[in-house]
């Protein structure tokens, strides 16, 4: 189940590169590599039996490739990216919700917009950027928007929208759900939870079986009490630096 969850996001980053214009393939890898560093700056996809890690570290080094390598639990991609000099920097939870056990109180859906126009794809790269801290390009949002595996949306509260959140249907018809974010100051509110509700609703509706996300350690408490099932995690690596 890892590696499935892991191959999801995989192809998620891969389809955003495809419709902003910034995937690349090379031997042994992808990458996406948005300007400005943006999301998703990731390189993914290893395939150690084609890397060339000499060509790769020099790429890195110069700024031409980001310094973020996402592999999924994997003991010998891991030993050759060490041996190598990259270091393990991150890790997310991946996780799973079984569509036929959900029971959520109901969602109004009049709380929530689908991201549609250019105007709704700049608020949502800025709610996405103040609630994550890292850039989050509009360019990169509004080359998503009508695509059909993408669904996106602004939460409202009052006369605000301080949440977001996107779905993916993979080409194997799961659901993934992705930038579920609030920002600093409507936090508490349990707007992240409603947001997330509404979003496995959307992948009821896309007739998913599975609901895939990955998770930070304190989002995968939030997640296990909505059903969700912890199944390994994704690592990311990065190679040091010198200052």
């Amino acid at each position: 189940m890892n590696k499935k969850i892991i191959e999801h996001l995989f192809e998620f980053w891969e389809q955003i590169g495809v419709h902003g214009g910034f995937l690349k393939s090379e031997n042994g890898f992808s990458v996406t590599n948005p300007s400005h560093n943006s999301w998703p700056s990731k390189i993914f996809n290893l395939n150690i039996n084609e890397l060339e890690f000499t060509g790769l570290q020099k790429r890195i080094r110069s700024q031409v490739l980001p310094n973020s390598l996402a592999i999924h639990e994997d003991n010998v991609i891991k030993n050759e990216l060490e041996r190598n000099g990259f270091c393990p920097t991150s890790q997310v939870k991946a996780m799973a919700l079984d569509t036929s056990k959900v029971h959520f109180d109901p969602i109004d859906a009049s709380e929530f917009i689908r991201v549609s126009s250019q105007p709704e794809a700049e608020l949502f790269a800025h709610v996405a950027t103040e609630s994550f801290g890292y850039t989050v390009s509009p360019s990169t949002i509004s080359a998503l928007i009508n695509r059909p595996s993408f669904t996106l949306f602004l939460g409202k509260h009052e006369n605000a929208f301080p949440s977001c959140g996107m779905v993916y249907l993979d080409k194997n018809g799961i659901s993934g759900i992705h930038m579920i974010g609030t920002k600093a100051g409507y936090r508490g509110l349990g707007l992240g939870k409603k947001m997330t509700q509404f979003l496995i609703h959307q992948a009821i509706k896309n007739q998913s079986r599975k609901v895939y996300l990955v998770a930070s350690q304190a989002g995968e408490r939030i997640y296990t009490k909505m059903g969700f099932t912890t199944h390994g995690v994704l690592e990311s690596y990065s190679l040091p630096l010198d200052s």
